[in-house]
């Protein structure tokens, strides 16, 4: 099985964790990113900029990744968890996947230990990309864990 791993992140937290992960894998790695970039101030960004676009439930414009995912059985897709939920632009990168036919798993990470947000991050992508068959990956686990559940897959 071919598998592609796809993240979001601001403050590098889980683009560590999937840099640290996939070093026992090697997969191909695509960076979902904002076209216009949040603010480097945390405040600016958490408070002001990705809170409307959680409350408003937008869909920002994210820079094009060229890529053919017919090409992989599977899509890792790492995130922060925003506003109790997955990130504005995770949620316009599910959109655009349309006809995706493989499975794509979820795996997230929070400065808090609530499995609600796991749960509203799942409920938020499944609607988004309906058409989608998604798997509940891991919520805050350590590299050791996300590789052993990655190995299974």
């Amino acid at each position: 099985m071919k598998n592609l791993i796809v993240y979001f992140s601001w403050s590098g937290n889980t683009e560590k964790l999937v840099r640290d992960t996939n070093k026992k894998f090697g997969f191909d790695v695509e960076r979902i990113e904002r076209k216009i970039p949040y603010s480097n101030d945390y405040n600016t960004c958490a408070y002001v900029e990705a809170k409307e676009e959680c409350e408003n439930k937008s869909f920002p414009e994210i820079s094009e990744i060229d890529i053919d995912y017919s090409n992989y059985d599977n899509i890792l897709l790492f995130f922060p968890i925003w506003w109790y939920s997955c990130p504005r632009p995770v949620a316009t990168f599910v959109r655009n996947l349309n006809d995706y036919k493989g499975s794509v798993y979820v795996f997230a990470n929070s400065y808090t230990n609530d499995p609600q947000y796991m749960e509203s991050s799942m409920k938020e992508l499944e609607k988004v990309g309906s058409s989608l068959h998604f798997i509940k990956g891991l919520f805050n686990k350590s590299v050791k864990e996300h590789i052993n559940f990655i190995e299974k897959i």
